[in-house]
């Protein structure tokens, strides 16, 4: 009977161990990866040079660099492994039913969490796995299979191509207000708010208020006084507590606006963020994934639709 894979090694560990040398460049990265020595490594790629016949690696005095053979042993080999490991754990996951987020944490503490219970009641038999994460864009990018499921980020715009995270929705900007700040149910002037209330910053550059008052035509009142935090979610509580007025995405406190927790101002403007966009990431695939972007996308649209009814019946005016 004829053998198949002739050509392949007897163990396939060598595949392994060149697998992890390729992606680091590195035989000590690659054992520390692999909990072996290095010496093991080297032995391993050496055994496996022999037994295909040519070279996978140009060894140079202090680094390695990848042979034309061996970049497309690596690229194949790196494609099978990745496509191997998220079948199996998708398996896995069907006899979990776990469902892994990662998601930014503004996101995450004032608009995922307070739904879930939602997408729960939908879905009693997923086990949901929540993890926050700053949200830089080259995490985004990067994410492995082991890492999620899914990635929900507030990141800078990033350019359209394949393989690309899925744009989910822009900020929405404007400034908020608790009444414990103005001491009135009445509702307040803009220039009002803005020039005899503390001002809350939730980024350390106070971008989100530098693009509002410059898209408002009142770059001259932009100012660094006032509180700055570090995050959202703090500049919010402080909103909350009427230390002052912030500005915030409205799409993450439309529950509050809607319950008159916050207020904007009379004749507020709402402008959408030119730069910072939610996107989010399907790291795997399969039935779990999609009923939980299928759900979150409606979710949003039913925000959308809620912001736009207040916008119309308070006179809010939205720009793009």
């Amino acid at each position: 009977m004829k053998k198949r894979h002739s050509l392949l090694p007897p163990s396939l560990n060598g595949l392994r161990v060149f697998e992890a040398s390729a992606r680091h460049l590195s035989f000590t990265l690659a054992a520390d990866e692999l909990n072996v020595t290095q010496s093991a490594v080297s032995r391993q790629i050496r055994q496996l040079e022999e037994q295909l016949g040519f070279a996978l690696f140009i060894r140079h005095h202090r680094s390695l660099e990848l042979s034309q053979q061996g970049k497309e042993v690596a690229l194949l080999l790196t494609r099978q492994y990745s496509e191997l490991n998220q079948t199996l754990r998708q398996l896995k996951a069907k006899e979990t039913d776990t469902l892994r987020i990662q998601v930014a944490m503004s996101f995450a503490v004032r608009w995922l969490i307070p739904r879930l219970h939602s997408f729960k009641s939908l879905n009693p038999d997923i086990n949901i796995v929540l993890s926050s994460s700053m949200g830089h864009s080259n995490e985004l990018l990067q994410l492995e299979e082991d890492d999620c499921d899914i990635a929900i980020y507030n990141v800078p715009e990033i350019s359209r191509s394949s393989n690309m995270p899925t744009f989910l929705r822009k900020e929405y900007l404007a400034p908020v207000y608790s009444e414990l700040l103005t001491k009135t149910e009445q509702p307040i002037s803009v220039d009002e708010l803005i020039t005899n209330y503390p001002r809350l910053h939730p980024t350390p550059d106070q971008c989100d208020w530098h693009e509002w008052l410059t898209r408002n035509n009142r770059p001259d009142q932009i100012s660094k006084d006032g509180l700055t935090f570090n995050t959202l979610d703090m500049a919010l509580t402080s909103c909350f507590a009427g230390q002052g007025v912030t500005i915030t995405d409205l799409m993450l406190v439309v529950h509050e606006l809607q319950q008159g927790y916050l207020k904007l101002p009379n004749s507020a403007t709402i402008v959408t963020n030119s730069t910072w966009q939610y996107y989010y990431q399907t790291v795997s695939k399969g039935d779990t994934v999609t009923r939980f972007v299928d759900w979150m996308v409606q979710e949003e649209k039913k925000d959308m639709a809620a912001l736009t009814h207040m916008a119309e019946r308070h006179g809010w005016e939205i720009i793009d």
